[in-house]
């Protein structure tokens, strides 16, 4: 079991200023964002420019005396555009995205699932979904890369039964574990253990119903609980701390003390 820090905690900022924050925690390995909609690398850079994009990354990784320990990944098409131009994009930017994780020793890494699709019936969108985690999971495999969905609010994986019925579709397919998705629709965190069966990664930061991110403590994320869970499940996976950039409130040290939390339940 190892601990990471995402660059989440930075993600409207630079990747340089991100892995210098995570190094003044003193942090040894990242979550890197990869997610084209968002931070910090873009698949479609890699896709169309590798060396130019990955060597920057290393540098920096170097500078700041950091490895890579997972990634949270996004191409730049929704999972349910199943368009011919929007398959063979996705498709590159996958390879491209599994070579650089390849080469920097990475095993796990989380699909972020982007947006939902309103246009349609929500069973028309998950049919397109299992179609193109399918195309992804088998690209993984060739690399030796295990992709988890994330089960993301505001995505077509948002509510428990929707959660339910994707795992029932996709047996093959694990998933991240993340509280906070749920805690901040005000679900009750207890209805969501049966998850961690199919868990090969777990993001965390504390959550309250209508935030997605609370100060540690704060919030309604039941940490013992949900170590307990864990750990009855036999849970061997690594950890990711995903708190969030925000202007107003930093949640450096509540990263920090998090990781410490999770060490203490874990320890190696």
């Amino acid at each position: 079991m190892a601990i990471a820090c995402s660059t989440s905690i930075r993600c409207g900022s630079s990747l340089d200023v991100a892995l210098k924050t995570i190094h003044d925690l003193g942090f040894k390995q990242i979550d890197l964002l990869t997610i084209g909609a968002w931070a910090h690398v873009n698949p479609r850079n890699l896709a169309d420019h590798y060396d130019q994009t990955a060597k920057p990354i290393d540098s920096l990784l170097e500078k700041y005396g950091l490895t890579m320990l997972a990634s949270n990944t996004g191409t730049t098409m929704q999972l349910w555009d199943r368009s011919p131009q929007a398959v063979t994009d996705r498709k590159r930017e996958l390879q491209a995205l599994c070579r650089f994780l390849q080469e920097r020793k990475v095993k796990v890494a989380a699909i972020q699932p982007l947006s939902k699709d309103t246009s349609r019936a929500w069973e028309q969108v998950i049919t397109d979904c299992v179609q193109t985690l399918r195309e992804q999971k088998a690209i993984g495999d060739q690399h030796g890369i295990t992709f988890c969905l994330e089960l993301h609010v505001h995505s077509p994986f948002e509510t428990i039964e929707q959660a339910k019925q994707f795992m029932e579709l996709m047996p093959e397919m694990p998933v991240v574990y993340d509280p906070t998705h749920f805690v901040m629709q005000g679900m009750d965190i207890r209805t969501t253990g049966w998850i961690m069966d199919r868990a090969k990664h777990v993001h965390i930061r504390d959550a309250a119903p209508g935030k997605i991110q609370e100060r540690l403590g704060a919030g309604k994320v039941d940490f013992d609980w949900v170590f307990a869970a864990l750990k009855d499940r036999g849970y061997t996976g690594h950890f990711s701390i995903e708190y969030l950039e925000d202007k107003q409130v930093d949640f450096s040290r509540d990263a920090r003390h998090l990781a410490d939390r999770v060490a203490q339940s874990f320890p190696a």
